[in-house]
């Protein structure tokens, strides 16, 4: 279990770093436009460049995110709990979430596969849109084994009570 823990925070962490290259990537070609376009002469794509900068730091930094417990909840209710009820609550939600991602990382193989063969690419800058997709998947992929980390570890705590 610790092996399969240092494993996902090394690749959570390599992944946050692409993310962290995506936003600072976002930024400066949205000044490198803005004073382009001040000048007549906008980046030709930049709007296509930096959503797929968009879509690939978000992708990259769920699990970091979850590794740090960093998601948006409500606790309010939850707080009022007993730690077993947390628990219980964080195991039911962490497994909906993984069914829910691993279905998605799922479809997103098959719908990147079913791009390649087809051939389609982006409007502007004609990339070939399959490679962003089955990087999502991975990112997703490894965002499901995180999640999947996290429900051992509340099942761990549950069986110690």
């Amino acid at each position: 279990m610790e092996f399969y823990q240092k494993v996902l925070s090394f690749l959570s962490d390599k992944l946050k770093m692409i993310g962290a290259l995506s936003l600072f990537g976002m930024a400066a070609l949205t000044c490198a436009d803005v004073i382009g376009r001040f000048f007549n002469h906008p980046i030709f794509g930049s709007v296509e460049l930096v959503s797929f900068m968009g879509v690939i730091a978000i992708a990259t930094t769920l699990s970091f995110t979850h590794e740090r417990k960093g998601h948006i909840g409500v606790e309010l209710f939850v707080m009022k709990l007993s730690s077993r009820s947390r628990q219980i609550i964080d195991l039911c939600t962490g497994s909906i979430t993984l069914v829910l991602f691993a279905v998605v990382t799922w479809r997103m193989v098959d719908y990147s596969l079913k791009m390649q063969s087809s051939g389609e690419l982006s409007m502007n800058l004609k990339l070939p849109e399959y490679v962003i997709i089955f990087f999502l998947a991975c990112c997703f992929f490894i965002y499901c084994g995180t999640i999947l980390g996290s429900i051992l570890q509340t099942l761990a705590k549950l069986k110690k009570q």
